[in-house]
């Protein structure tokens, strides 16, 4: 039997897991984990599931994995891409970042201009904004998913539909692809990377780079 990935979601995040059972092939090895943050101020929080990840990875009690996959997105967009490199480096096996997993999902589509759809508060919005661009993205679109409070846990409660306005906008746009980012917003009703132009979200992408990740080693 071949190493599991961990897949690590946010503590009170019930989405991963009902989706990625749904995404993943029956013989995707892996086990579900919590990163863990105990800040009050969600923007602290949400780093803070990024730099503790070598310790939340102690609760396998020593299991030899064979990666990471790290479901939480707007952590990526608050510690940039050095930040993934240098966690990477500190855990010392693969990771897999929902938000890497999103960049190369674009790039095997050739997608340069964007519409990104987020459930976030404004200044987590903007700094997924200043991820995508700073990745040589165009984002030609962009529109909020009102959750009613700066707590990123409220995203939680959402039931799937609240995107589809901002969905319906987007789609009227001329762009390559269409972004629904976020582990915590449920987007299985929605996403679609078969249409033109495409809907992709975080748990596709994650749930297509496990799967990839897994065939390269078998």
């Amino acid at each position: 039997m071949s190493n599991p990935l961990a897949l690590m979601t946010p503590m009170a995040n019930p989405t991963v897991e009902r989706e990625t059972h749904r995404l993943l092939p029956p013989d995707c090895d892996y086990l579900v984990g919590r990163l863990v943050g105990t800040e009050a101020d969600p923007m602290a929080r949400l780093r803070a599931y990024a730099e503790n990840l070598p310790t939340s990875l102690r609760q396998f009690g020593g299991l030899t994995l064979a990666g990471v996959a790290f479901a939480c997105t707007a952590s990526s967009y608050l510690i940039g891409q050095a930040g993934e490199r240098r966690i990477a480096a500190e855990i010392g096996i693969p990771v897999l970042w929902a938000a890497a997993a999103i960049r190369t999902r674009l790039a095997a589509l050739g997608a340069q201009r964007i519409a990104v759809i987020s459930p976030y508060p404004d200044a987590l919005h903007a700094a997924g904004l200043s991820y995508w661009q700073e990745s040589g993205l165009q984002v030609i679109f962009n529109a909020r998913v009102e959750i009613g409070s700066p707590d990123t846990r409220k995203i939680y409660a959402l039931d799937g539909s609240e995107a589809r306005p901002a969905l319906q906008e987007a789609r009227q746009t001329d762009v390559d692809a269409i972004l629904l980012s976020g582990t915590g917003m449920p987007t299985l009703a929605l996403v679609d990377p078969q249409a033109t132009p495409p809907v992709i979200s975080s748990n596709l992408c994650l749930g297509e780079a496990m799967t990839a990740f897994q065939g390269i080693r078998q």
